[in-house]
């Protein structure tokens, strides 16, 4: 299933868009200045967009425990999002993340 109900034919993968960047390894980062803090509607998670150096955005989803980090974070600070370790769960794994905000 997809986003909305929709269904993914079989054989396929739904694209995200171009500048969504995914936590797949741990060791994935980005970095930037935080410029737009948002919340899924439809998931309830936080969705993040950062202006990287290059002028280009980037943005990425949350999850419980990346939220929580995020709550401290203010648009307009530079930080570093970085995927460091899994956490086992009772239904399936938890990705663990730490961020890092430069200093002023």
């Amino acid at each position: 299933m997809s986003k909305q109900g929709k269904i993914v034919p079989d054989g396929y993968e739904e694209i995200e868009s171009a500048n969504f960047f995914k936590f797949e390894n741990v060791g994935d980062a980005c970095e930037g200045k935080l410029i737009g803090k948002d919340l899924s509607e439809q998931y309830k998670f936080g969705l993040f967009t950062l202006e990287i150096d290059d002028g280009t955005t980037v943005r990425f989803h949350g999850s419980s425990q990346l939220d929580e980090l995020m709550m401290t974070v203010k648009l307009g600070d530079s930080i570093k999002v970085e995927y460091v370790d899994n956490q086992k769960r009772p239904k399936g794994s938890m990705k663990l993340f730490k961020v890092y905000r430069k200093k002023q």
